[in-house]
């Protein structure tokens, strides 16, 4: 199950970096064709709902003196640590790729 969450953190991911301008639609396509490839999910469980994402999100590991971090991309092969996402942009992410 883990793998699985990953792929659906990666989709997400992938989502959201070009949702700011950091990544092409086609680069986005790539990486979830990739993620097809291996028979990976791309979307979180349909019953958890974007509420509930933000929510368990807030407790994650990776939020540090009470910010969220996300790794995203700026580029194929350019990962960067984000701590200042917006957050409409997050919820539109988390609600689009249901």
């Amino acid at each position: 199950l883990h793998g699985e969450a990953v792929a659906v953190g990666m989709a997400l991911a992938a989502d959201l970096s070009a949702r700011l301008g950091w990544l092409s639609g086609e680069q986005v396509g790539r990486i979830l064709a990739l993620l097809e490839r291996a028979h990976l999910p791309l979307a979180p469980p349909p019953d958890l709902t974007a509420d509930d994402f933000l929510s368990l999100m807030a407790v994650d590991k990776k939020v540090q003196d009470g910010r969220l971090r996300l790794i995203l991309l700026r580029g194929l092969g350019q990962g960067v640590i984000a701590d200042d996402v917006d957050p409409v942009r997050l919820r539109e992410t988390l609600e689009a790729r249901r």
